[in-house]
């Protein structure tokens, strides 16, 4: 019965149990947490020799070197200078030479801009005037490349 009657050791025993359910309760929560946040992609590269012309009504993008670049994974701005302006190129009108939904070194991104007003946009560039397209990678909202152009006549 003596056992029964002294309760010093009851005391620390409990606290130890505590801190050991909180302990595991919070590596739970941890671990938790951790295998729920997948790792950011890397966003591609890629290079290009850009061209427009207003004649043709197109811009010509050629692949020189970098990542295979998905038509659905990625999103092409176009921003005019004078006055500050920018909008987003249909995509659907976006041809991919010579694959339709794709591109790598060596093919051909085209944009049409037909009287110098690029492919779902309701920005006019003139004959002269500088511009810049920007490709963006949509899974990162990172840009891909930048390129700054002139409308060729």
């Amino acid at each position: 019965m003596k056992l029964l009657k002294d309760r010093k050791a009851v005391s620390p025993v409990v606290g130890v149990m505590l801190m050991l359910v909180v302990t595991v309760i919070l590596a739970a929560a941890v671990n938790a947490y951790t295998s729920s946040v997948s790792p950011k992609q890397p966003t591609p590269v890629a290079q290009f020799d850009a061209k427009a012309s207003y004649s043709s009504g197109n811009i010509t993008l050629d692949m020189i070197s970098g990542d295979a670049l998905y038509k659905n994974n990625i999103a092409i701005r176009i921003q005019v200078d004078h006055p500050l302006t920018s909008g987003y190129v249909d995509m659907s009108k976006v041809k991919f030479i010579p694959h339709s939904t794709y591109a790598t070194p060596g093919d051909t991104i085209v944009i049409p801009a037909p009287g110098g007003v690029p492919a779902g946009t309701s920005l006019w560039i003139d004959k002269g005037q500088p511009f810049t397209v920007t490709i963006i990678d949509k899974d990162t909202g990172n840009p891909i490349w930048t390129g700054h152009l002139v409308m060729n006549p």
